[in-house]
């Protein structure tokens, strides 16, 4: 019997054709169809890694054997596969020659390596496949379908999965439901989702790459196919996961771990990872929409300097440029781009300035005149220019799937790159965004010449930011090779993380988003995309001082950390004669700045973010492993111990490099908390601060130091702590050293003369690292680095810390104090390099200054 299209399908109205080609039938109905199935197995063959099976109705699956756990799948529903290409694919990325045995039985043909068996039935070429232990880790509860519409062509590939009971999934980028995606249909089509809801689907970027979970044993599943994408985690039936596409070749990569941590390093392999970003990226950042004019941002920039609060960016909208001209400036507005730009690089501040792909249709602006006599822009299939409205009512849109328009478009930064000095850049609205029709993007039949295969925007769609984003990426490697570029992109695709950061888009200042924004941000690094973060405060509306300070807090520990908001462009606050009329003209003016809700929450602000600069070397070190281990910056807990079923229910905690464990508080405090006598006055701010929160943490398995009380706790349990408005939980790992430097103003104010290394005690032997390097330039590539490792090794009555140190990089610290929390034992003596130096115990903690040339510190 003919199964039916799945619901979500576009096949409606359609008729089944008894015949691929030919319809004798007089009946007409809007469209016929056709659907392919692979039947009993026709022909084997075997080329080196490469297999391919053929069954009798034409159907074709090629296996692939990149590693020991790696098999790509591809199905040709006629026996001919499309051309072999990817955007998401890394070009570095290299298959590991792997011994594989073949193995044909009567019912199947088995691939076999050291760590799987991919099983492939002759009946139907469905694919089962068992870990080296013979233990079940993923198999196809349907075969493989495709169909062809008369009028639409390929219009479905499907593969439907079993999924057994206790299956977990996990995920898919940036989705703002619940982190187990278990009971959930999801889609991926890039989509401007102005003040999403945590139901909104699809969002901004599309990353087709999941997690599966049962029983211990992880896989993954990157589904690299660009049209859209769709998603059924066991939601419309209890045993069965299936995703599928509206076009183009039923192609995905299967990774097995079986830890989660493997598969997550796998993907990043396969599609690739990121350079080491310049360090005062990993600063504060400052945005509205939008400063203007310039007296407006040295106001701010001032205000920063003035209160001691460190920021290192400060960005401009669109209103920066001359009727929302890319590459030009509004000279009402900034008279002296050049100047002002060197005036906040002489205070510590990069300035960064948005970018959009639609561009004005203007005779008179060099950048349309360019394109246009190229032929660079999107056109219809009618040979129309591609012609709607962002933020200019008539915008054409370069074409970045053709190499030409790459390089054209990457050489357009030379005047504010070079000549200018901005920073870096913002790469926005390139989903592609449209204005006024509620498709909010291009018609499909928009074509993209996509490297020398022309398709229409089905395809291109998906990938049409990861292309803006790298050619902008390598425009700027090429204008400036001596410097590590920044860009923050909001479309993008799987693979894009070699080219820009990302965050999570126009979300909205409630307590409801600092949650989402929390699983956003965790999700994105599982999925490839460490360098994330959120839009602080939210970007619509206005935050409480509460929720403020409390998304600053959960900020710190996202890679990309900054205050994004919709503000309010009311001018002349700045230069009104009258006090009480500025004062008025701010609060009109919707300020989201950290010293913007009143002295007590700007205390706490300040204190946040100052906790950011303390931890840039924890931060740099767990952004050097991501680049050079593919190690995800931020972890759900189910990644830190997939064996406890605990963990995939737990959203808040988050483990932060590989030794902090983060849980923002994220639900406004209750009166309950406040102590006062009936004749107090208090303002709502001072009222907050003395408010005390219980707030229940889950602590995996180990055991972890309350980093304020250096309270040890047992892993595997539920706590309760009481918290203040100062601060969220935080714990550091036992047996970890992290270290923090001293508070700066800006990346590279001063130089670090001392770094404070707190050790927290363990028994056994644990390691710590701290990378560092110039923070800007690629001498690192060239062993002009640091890399210290400390080994803390914990005994009833010992404690050790060993030191070593490769690269040739000179540091600035000469010397490291180091606090020594929990020892289990009054200390009589330490010593440095076997010489005695003095110390100071203070119950369980220890603290002792050292030369940063030691090598080891013992104490008894």
């Amino acid at each position: 019997m003919q199964k039916q299209p799945h619901p979500i399908s576009p096949l409606v109205h359609i008729q089944k054709a008894t015949d691929a080609t030919t319809m004798e039938s007089t009946e007409r109905k809007y469209d016929a169809y056709s659907s392919y199935t692979p039947n009993r197995l026709k022909s084997f063959r075997q080329e080196a890694n490469v297999f391919t099976f053929q069954s009798e109705n034409q159907v074709a699956l090629e296996v692939r054997v990149l590693s020991a756990t790696i098999f790509r799948v591809r199905y040709a529903p006629q026996g001919k596969f499309e051309r072999d290409f990817s955007y998401a694919i890394d070009p570095k990325f290299k298959a590991i020659p792997t011994a594989i045995k073949v193995i044909e039985s009567p019912y199947a043909y088995a691939l076999i390596t050291d760590e799987l068996r991919f099983i492939v039935s002759k009946d139907d070429l469905r694919i089962t496949v068992y870990n080296s232990q013979l233990q079940l880790v993923s198999s196809e509860i349907e075969p493989y379908r495709a169909i062809s519409t008369l009028l639409h062509g390929l219009s479905e590939v499907r593969i439907s999965k079993f999924a057994p009971q206790q299956e977990v999934y996990f995920g898919l980028g940036d989705k703002a439901s619940a982190l187990n995606l278990r009971g959930q249909i999801k889609q991926n089509w890039n989509t401007d989702a102005f003040a999403y809801s945590a139901d909104r689907d699809p969002l901004y970027r599309s990353i087709p790459f999941y997690y599966g979970l049962n029983k211990g044993l992880a896989h993954g599943i990157f589904f690299d196919n660009s049209y859209r994408t769709h998603f059924d985690f066991a939601a419309t039936q209890s045993n069965k996961t299936t995703f599928f596409a509206e076009g183009g070749e039923a192609n995905y990569y299967f990774i097995y771990g079986p830890e989660l941590m493997n598969v997550a390093t796998q993907y990043i392999d396969l599609t690739g990872r990121p350079e080491l970003p310049p360090l005062w990226s990993l600063g504060y950042h400052q945005c509205r929409w939008s400063y203007f004019p310039e007296q407006r941002v040295k106001t701010v920039a001032q205000e920063f300097r003035d209160r001691q609060i460190p920021c290192d960016a400060i960005y401009l909208d669109i209103d920066y440029m001359d009727e929302y001209r890319c590459f030009t400036w509004n000279e009402d507005y900034f008279p002296d781009p050049k100047g002002l730009v060197d005036e906040l690089q002489a205070e510590g501040f990069h300035t960064i300035v948005m970018i959009d792909p639609g561009l004005k249709v203007d005779e008179n602006y060099t950048v349309y005149q360019e394109g246009m006599k190229n032929d660079y822009f999107c056109r219809r299939t009618t040979g129309e220019l591609m012609v709607g409205p962002v933020w200019p009512p008539a915008c054409v849109f370069p074409d970045y799937t053709n190499v030409a328009v790459r390089d054209w478009w990457g050489q357009l930064y030379d005047e504010l790159y070079v000549e200018q000095g901005i920073s870096g850049f913002w790469n926005d609205m390139n989903e592609p965004a449209m204005f006024k029709v509620d498709r909010a993007t291009f018609p499909d039949e928009v074509m993209h010449y996509y490297e020398g295969e022309p398709t229409n925007h089905r395809k291109a769609h998906n990938i049409y930011g990861l292309q803006m984003s790298r050619a902008t990426t390598e425009g700027l490697k090429q204008l400036k090779p001596e410097k590590r570029p920044f860009l923050l992109t909001r479309a993008t695709f799987s693979g894009g993380q070699r080219f820009a950061a990302v965050w999570t888009g126009d979300n909205v200042a409630t307590w409801e988003h600092l949650h989402i924004a929390n699983i956003q941000c965790q999700r994105l690094s599982i999925s490839g995309f460490s360098f994330c973060g959120s839009d602080i405060g939210g970007f619509a509306g206005v935050p409480t001082g509460e929720l403020m300070v409390r998304w600053l807090q959960l900020g710190i520990f996202h890679p990309f950390f900054r205050v994004h908001s919709i503000g309010n462009n009311v001018d002349g606050a700045a230069e009104a004669d009258n006090e009480k009329v500025a004062e008025q003209m701010r609060i009109n003016r919707l300020d989201q700045e950290p010293y913007a809700f009143g002295d007590e929450y700007t205390k706490h602000a300040k204190v946040a973010i100052e906790l950011r600069y303390r931890l840039l070397g924890y931060l740099y070190t767990a952004f050097w492993k991501h680049v050079s281990q593919g190690l995800p910056m931020l972890q759900s807990l189910s990644f830190y111990d997939q064996m406890d079923e605990t963990t995939y229910a737990q959203e808040e905690e988050f483990i932060f490099g590989d030794s902090l464990l983060v849980c923002p508080i994220v639900q406004p405090m209750t009166a309950a908390g406040i102590v006062k006598n009936e004749e107090d006055e208090l303002d709502e701010a001072t009222i907050k601060a003395q408010l005390i929160e219980s707030q229940e943490i889950y602590l995996p398995k180990g055991d972890w130091y309350d980093l304020y009380s250096k309270q040890k706790y047992a892993g595997k349990q539920m706590i309760a702590l009481q918290v203040t408005l100062d601060h969220i939980p935080l714990f550091a790992k036992a047996g970890a050293i992290i270290p923090q430097y001293p508070v700066q103003q800006y990346v590279g104010e001063k130089k670090i003369a001392e770094v404070l290394l707190q050790a927290f005690f363990a028994i056994g032997e644990h390691t710590s690292e701290l990378y560092e390097d110039a923070g800007e330039g690629y001498d690192y590539e060239n062993g002009n680095y640091s890399l210290k490792t400390f080994t803390l090794i914990g005994s009833s009555d010992t404690c050790e810390i060993k030191r070593t140190t490769e690269g040739n990089f000179m540091e600035t610290q000469s010397t490291y104090r180091i606090w020594l929390h929990g020892l289990p034992f009054q200390a009589t003596q330490c010593l440095v390099d076997g010489q005695a130096v003095k110390f100071q115990q203070n119950d369980a903690s220890l603290e002792v200054v050292v030369s940063n040339e030691f090598t080891q510190l013992v104490v008894r």
